[in-house]
Order: C-alpha cells, then structure tokens, then sequence
C-alpha cells in the first residue's frame, strides 16, 4: 500500500518547539515586564527611584504612594463609583444601539441602508462640534448628571461598522430559513444572529469599557459637580506636578513624617486606574481575541 507522502501529518520538532515558546516567551515578557515595573515602582521608596531609576523589582518597600494617594479615601470611591456607574450603563446601551444599527444595515432586504451607512460614516470625519452638543443637552435638561455622560459618547460608529461586518459574514440562507419558520426580526436579531456572534459583541463590550473608563473631556464639558475617576486621577497628577515644584524651590513637603512620594505615587496612579481593565480584558480576552481575528477576515 502506497502513502502519499504529501498527506502525511508534519510533527512538530523539539527544535521547532522551543523557537516557537521561545518566541512566545519574548512577547508575553515583553508585555508582561512593563506592568511588572509599573507595580514595583509604585510600592518602592522615592529616594530610590530619584536616584537609580525604575526597575524590575522593588526598591526599599514603600507604601508613602499608595498612602498619599487613599488619603482621600472618600474621593476616591465617589470617583470610582461614578466611573462604573457610566461605564456599565454606557457599555450596555452603546452595545445595544450598535448591534441593532450593524445588524440593520447589514441586511440586504433593507432599502437605502448604503446611503444610510455612507451617512453614519460620514461622522467619523465631520462632527457637528461641542457648541451645538452642549446646547442640544442643555435643552433636554441633562448637563450636570448621569445621562449627559451616559448618553454622549454612546453609539461610537466605529463599533457599529465592526459589527456590521460581523452580521453581513453570516450565511443569507439562515435568515431564509427562519424567516420560513416564522420567524421575526427581532427574534432573528436577539435569538439567531446576535448569539452567533458574541466574539464581537465581547471585543465592542471591551472598547466601550475602555472608552467610558478613560474619558474625561465628556465630565469636563458637561458637568460641574461630577468626578469620575480620569478627573479625580488627573487632579492628583497637578498635584504632583506642584509637588514637584514646592520641592525645587526649597519647600520640605511631608505628610505625618513621610516624604512626598513625587515620582512613586505617579505609577500608584497607574495601577489604579489600569487595576479594573485589567480585570475586565482577562474575563473577556478569550472572546476579544476571536472578535479580532475575525473581524480581520470578515472586514
């Protein structure tokens, strides 16, 4: 019996094997290290870091960062408060829109969804400026609340021309087939399509996250007596920064006998604002990644 030795299965090498986890290993250290300095600093002395710089371990423990930095306990968990508060119920509902949007547009049974989808797009180049917002939610009454920062940056386009691919790679015969059975949009929408592809509704689930969690300009803007935590985190970073300069000018700045942690309680910040990302992508990283690679294709 003859065997073809073109379909014959190739194993894998020792060799083969140790470049391919090597090569890994350099990548997953080179992510890995970074963050690894980030903590390390931020729990070392500041003498320590003004004099040998930031390292892979940690110099002369020092929690005077972290002290200064949860000094205002309160503060800080109103802050953190808020920032979830905006960032699940903005999440949810820029989620909600897109997908129904995308999915829409993605339907060829649907007139006029190239001119629509041209419009959509259009306002990723064109806004039309904070001026005419701010009036807008003037006049609605929802500046200085939880709407006004829920209800700005919801629906980013981005997200929803991502989904959008994600929809049109679905099979028309499957829409054939339970349109047969019965079967409405919006059960199509909720119970057939939308499950099918939940790697991208995970990827969008954790770039609103991040978009939510990091934005400060829509409190600024919008708001007086609101201070999420990017407002709360920066309002610290001026502080080090006049820190900074009391202490070139000769001022002996302690707290409670402890050295002000110039340099330190900047990586603190870091730690603490990056901490609840961190949680999030790793719960969601198995779907991010296949929301990725296949949203790559589908594009």
């Amino acid at each position: 019996m003859m065997v073809n030795k073109s379909n014959r299965i190739k194993t894998t090498g020792t060799g083969e094997k140790i470049l391919i986890y090597g090569v890994l290993g350099l990548f997953g250290a080179i992510i890995v290290l970074p963050f690894l300095v980030l903590v390390c600093t931020s729990l070392s002395s500041n003498e320590s870091i003004l004099n040998r710089g930031a390292r892979f371990w940690i110099q002369s423990l020092n929690f005077d960062a972290y002290y200064i930095l949860f000094q205002r306990i309160d503060d800080l968990l109103s802050s953190y408060l808020q920032s979830i508060i905006v960032t699940v119920f903005g999440t949810v509902i820029n989620v909600v829109m897109v997908a129904g949007v995308g999915y829409s547009l993605s339907r060829n049974s649907f007139k006029g969804r190239k001119i629509l989808t041209f419009f959509f797009t259009f306002t990723i180049l064109f806004q039309a400026g904070y001026i005419p917002n701010y009036i807008w939610f003037s006049k609605l009454g929802i500046t200085n609340s939880y709407f006004v920062l829920i209800l700005a940056p919801a629906f980013m386009v981005a997200h929803m021309v991502f989904l959008r691919a994600f929809y049109s790679g679905l099979p028309s015969a499957l829409y054939e087939a339970v349109k047969l059975d019965g079967a409405s949009e919006f059960v199509i929408f909720f119970k057939i399509a939308t499950p099918l592809i939940i790697p991208g509704i995970a990827t969008v689930c954790f770039y609103s996250v991040l978009s939510y969690w990091n934005d400060s300009f829509t409190a600024l803007l919008y708001t007086r007596n609101f201070k999420p935590l990017a407002i709360y985190l920066k309002d610290i970073s001026y502080y080090v920064e006049w820190m900074k300069d009391a202490v070139e000018n000769g001022w002996d700045l302690n707290i409670g006998g402890r050295e002000m942690p110039t340099e330190t309680i900047l990586y603190a910040i870091a730690v603490v604002s990056s901490a609840p990302l961190l949680i999030v992508f790793s719960c969601l990283q198995k779907f991010f990644i296949s929301g990725l690679t296949d949203g790559a294709v589908k594009g």
